[in-house]
């Protein structure tokens, strides 16, 4: 594992971690070398990307899920290490684009790479770690892989443009919600897990099953995400915090206000949530109050509760045939970690 990401790993999932640590070494072994350019600009780009990644999540999901449903405990297949550096580049730039997005300007701790090079590098950075990710994993024998990541990697974008066309969307309702979350981030997390299985020899149907405890993971750690994003320190999180509320997307926390205050204060919070002080820079004040209405009418933990949801029922999906392994309480101790981290 990079000082980079040990550093970003909470010290409640050092020992998660630890059960994974050569593979770790070895992914990153496989990123620099997938990764090699002789142009020095470019070098410099694509090195500053994975700086912004963290803590190799959809990684260390691959790979748990892999020695939890191999015949072995210790037992991860070549492919393993091809396809877990190309996730990684995928979710790098999906990060990038991202940023530009949601005119973000500071991931882990960082400049992001809009604002360190500008819109134009970072689109093409993004672009280039697609392309390279999809090429590696051609290499396989099996190309059902290459299946399963461009499906998941098709609902991503999906999901990103249904956000973008929900934006100023406050009649969103929480299935809608759910339905572009569900693309936008549970995709690559349920593909992560489920190609840990498949290439572990696990069955179609052990491998849908880990697919869908990576997918509710994913819901869940979207909607804890959405909740850091309004209550959350941008020193610890170590990126731009509110740019939800900002780009007036509605996330669980607004849907559930939405649809369930009475309407005099449902009229007060979309006067507050369209002011335009808030697209122009100047709606640290509305944040604010928007923050404190929510808390209040409890729609925070009722957000914070359906990701708990998920998280029992992603859990509840796990083998418990293999209940006994390390790599199984791994699993269930990330997926709880999700929802109570705080960055």
């Amino acid at each position: 594992m990079n000082p980079e990401t040990r550093a970003q790993v909470p010290e409640s999932l050092r020992p998660v971690y630890s059960l994974i640590e050569p593979e770790l070494t070895a992914l990153e072994e496989t990123m620099r070398r997938e990764l090699g350019e002789t142009d020095p600009f470019v070098s410099e780009v694509v090195r500053y990307a994975f700086k912004l990644g963290g803590k190799r999540l959809r990684p260390v999901l691959l790979f748990l899920c892999a020695k939890n449903a191999a015949p072995a405990e210790d037992t991860v297949a070549a492919a393993h290490y091809l396809l877990a550096a190309a996730i990684e580049m995928i979710h790098t730039a999906t990060l990038i684009h991202d940023d530009i997005l949601d005119g973000a300007t500071i991931r882990r701790h960082l400049a992001t790479m809009n604002v360190r090079w500008d819109g134009e590098t970072s689109v093409l950075a993004g672009d280039l770690l697609f392309m390279l990710a999809m090429q590696m994993i051609t290499r396989l024998d099996d190309l059902e892989g290459y299946r399963i990541t461009a499906e998941a990697l098709k609902k991503t974008c999906l999901g990103e443009l249904r956000q973008v066309g929900a934006r100023n969307r406050f009649d969103l309702t929480e299935g809608e919600y759910l339905d572009i979350i569900g693309d936008k981030t549970a995709a690559l997390l349920g593909c992560s897990c489920r190609l840990g299985a498949y290439f572990a020899k696990a069955t179609h149907e052990m491998s849908l099953r880990y697919e869908r405890y990576g997918y509710n993971l994913g819901l869940a750690f979207q909607i804890a995400d959405d909740i850091l994003d309004l209550t959350g320190d941008e020193e610890q999180m170590g990126k731009t915090l509110g740019t939800d509320l900002v780009n007036r997307k509605a996330t669980l926390p607004l849907i559930h206000y939405l649809h369930t205050s009475n309407p005099a204060e449902r009229k007060e919070m979309l006067e507050l949530v369209t002011d335009e002080d808030l697209a122009n820079g100047d709606g640290e004040t509305i944040i604010a109050m928007v923050i404190d209405r929510l808390t209040k009418h409890g729609s925070i933990d009722a957000a914070r509760c359906k990701a708990e949801t998920f998280i029992d029922d992603a859990i509840g999906l796990l083998p418990d045939e293999v209940a006994y392994r390390e790599t199984h309480a791994a699993l269930v101790e990330l997926a709880r970690f999700v929802v109570r981290r705080k960055s």
